[in-house]
């Protein structure tokens, strides 16, 4: 079975490329995307940024659809995907800046991702729920802008107070408790730079 590995930035929080190791040793290795992501962070956040993880570790982070599309365009000088060298042969006629703008367009995720990410202090935890070894807390989080978000999770621990955390999940209207983050990943900001 295969085990696919990521290159992630510990500055900015994004990832990219892939890689692949099965029992007999490496191998479906995007040298291109890779090489891009590696390229683009090396130079914007710096080499002692990166790092490679595996998909099955619990501090594996997706990207939303937004920040791959920011990525894209933010890259678009550098040389397309390998996946894709049939676009430069669809396209060859075009101008350079036409087909750079053409890659983007393509390339970009066009549905809607209702995930969003914050960046924060948890200041209040109420528990709402406890049961053996699962808590279902209301949490307070103040974000890095000052910004104060409700956080609705479901977790094995509590987090601690005061601690900065980056969190992914799905804005929700609760009948309680108003609008709230029902939250999907929680990381602790020291887990997720490591």
């Amino acid at each position: 079975m295969t085990t696919y590995y990521y290159f992630t930035c510990t500055k900015c929080g994004t990832r990219g490329g892939s890689l692949g190791s099965q029992a007999w040793g490496w191998g479906n290795f995007d040298m291109i995307e890779s090489f891009k992501f590696l390229a683009y962070h090396i130079n914007k956040c710096g080499e002692d940024s990166i790092r490679i993880i595996s998909e099955d570790v619990v501090h594996y982070v997706d990207l939303l659809h937004d920040e791959y599309n920011v990525f894209l365009e933010e890259t678009k000088h550098i040389f397309p995907h390998s996946r894709d060298w049939d676009f430069l042969v669809r396209s060859h006629e075009l101008s350079i800046e036409d087909l750079k703008q053409k890659w983007v367009d393509e390339q970009a995720i066009r549905e809607e991702d209702e995930r969003i990410k914050i960046t924060g202090h948890i200041k209040e935890i109420e528990i709402m729920k406890e049961g053996p070894g699962h808590y279902v807390y209301l949490g307070q989080v103040v974000c890095l802008d000052g910004e104060v978000n409700k956080v609705l999770a479901h977790s094995r621990e509590l987090p601690e107070l005061n601690q900065s955390y980056m969190i992914m999940g799905v804005m929700q209207y609760h009948p309680e408790l108003g609008e709230v983050l029902e939250v999907h990943k929680l990381l602790s900001r020291s887990e997720s730079s490591a």
